[in-house]
Formats: structure tokens, C-alpha cells, sequence
């Protein structure tokens, strides 16, 4: 990490910096061009007290008929964090639309953790297993609290796919519906009850 890195993160002025890594709290190492390298993972144990920061496995579908799918997500996430030599920490799980973050209650759980610069790492099987839209700026606001996006597969499923989409044009679909049927059903209490005033 860049000093001036190090020093928004903790909060600290540069002198501060000086007196931590005289006292062994924070190690960094020289580089050819003359600029200090700063240890990522002495500054985030500093920063969160000695509490090794996690490492968190999202999983996600849009409806309970995608159990099944749900189930071989977690599953391969279990796979690749053995495989990789990784501790899973924490697992979150959503059933819900990868469009709205309404119902993602879990996913707002692990945004918590990540803020509080307490996540290393966020695995998915899919970029759309986190968000169908505007993955790139969830990658660049995780990074912002140290935290990366590992993205175990960049070919998504197309079964999947079809039917989370379906299900997700259904339901807003029926939102719509339901919104058009209450606004009409409001404009006529409107003028009934302005016609009432006018008799």
C-alpha cells in the first residue's frame, strides 16, 4: 500500500506513520524508485485490532425454484476456497432479483462487514450472482475498503440465466400491474370524492 494509502485509512498524519512502523506495527519494504511499499495485511490488522479480516462466500438466486441451483453454487464456492487454500469465514445467501436489492437482506450484511474494513475477499460464481447491473461499480466501492470481487467463472449459466430472467420480467411485470391497477383505483377515489364535494 501507498503511504498516503496507509495514512486515510488509519487516519493518521505522516509522522504518526513513522512512529508505527518504529514500533513494529506496521513492516514495509523499499522499492527501486525510492517510494515505500507498506504491508496491506500489517495495516488492516492494526486497523481492526488484530481481528484477521474475513473471507466471504455470496450466493444468489432470484427464486425458491431454483433450490437446486442454489445449492450447486455454494457448493462449487466450497470447492474453489479448498482447492485454493482458502478459510471461509462467512456465507451469505439471497433469495432474491439480481435487478432490485429490496429482499437482499444478507447481501446488505456483508456490505455492513465490508465498510467496516473487515473483508478480505468476496467470492461468487457469477458477476451477475451479485449484481445483473453495474458489477463494475460494486468492484470499484469494494476496493475502496480493501475488499476484492473474485469471480470464479466468467461464463455464466445459461439455464440459469433464462430462468431468472423470466422470473424477474414476471415479477415486474406484476409490480407494474399491481401499481397501474392501485394508482387507477386511487385517480377514482379522487374523483368520486371530488365529485361528492361539488353536489
Amino acid at each position: 500500500m501507498k503511504a498516503k494509502e496507509v495514512m486515510q485509512l488509519l487516519r493518521i498524519s505522516r509522522n504518526t506513520l513513522g512512529t508505527y512502523i518504529k514500533k513494529g506495527y506496521i513492516s514495509c519494504n523499499k522499492l527501486p524508485n525510492g517510494y515505500y511499499d507498506y504491508s496491506k495485511e500489517d495495516v488492516y490488522k492494526f486497523l481492526n485490532k488484530n481481528v484477521k479480516r474475513e473471507i466471504c462466500i455470496y450466493a444468489r438466486v432470484s427464486s425458491n425454484n431454483q433450490k437446486d441451483e442454489l445449492d450447486k453454487q455454494i457448493e462449487s464456492l466450497k470447492q474453489f476456497c479448498f482447492t485454493n487454500g482458502l478459510q471461509i469465514s462467512s456465507s451469505f445467501v439471497d433469495i432474491a432479483s439480481g435487478i432490485s436489492f429490496e429482499k437482499r437482506k444478507e447481501f446488505f450484511k456483508m456490505l455492513d462487514k465490508i465498510v467496516n474494513n473487515q473483508v478480505e475477499k468476496v467470492i461468487v460464481t457469477y458477476k451477475d450472482r451479485l449484481a445483473r447491473v453495474g458489477f463494475e461499480l460494486f468492484k470499484y466501492f469494494f476496493e475502496k475498503f480493501g475488499c476484492e470481487i473474485v469471480v470464479i467463472s466468467e461464463v455464466g449459466s445459461e439455464k440459469l440465466d433464462s430462468a431468472e430472467i423470466f422470473e424477474e420480467i414476471t415479477s415486474l411485470l406484476h409490480c407494474y400491474s399491481v401499481k397501474a391497477y392501485s394508482d387507477k383505483h386511487t385517480l377514482d377515489k379522487i374523483k368520486d370524492a371530488i365529485q361528492n364535494e361539488e353536489k
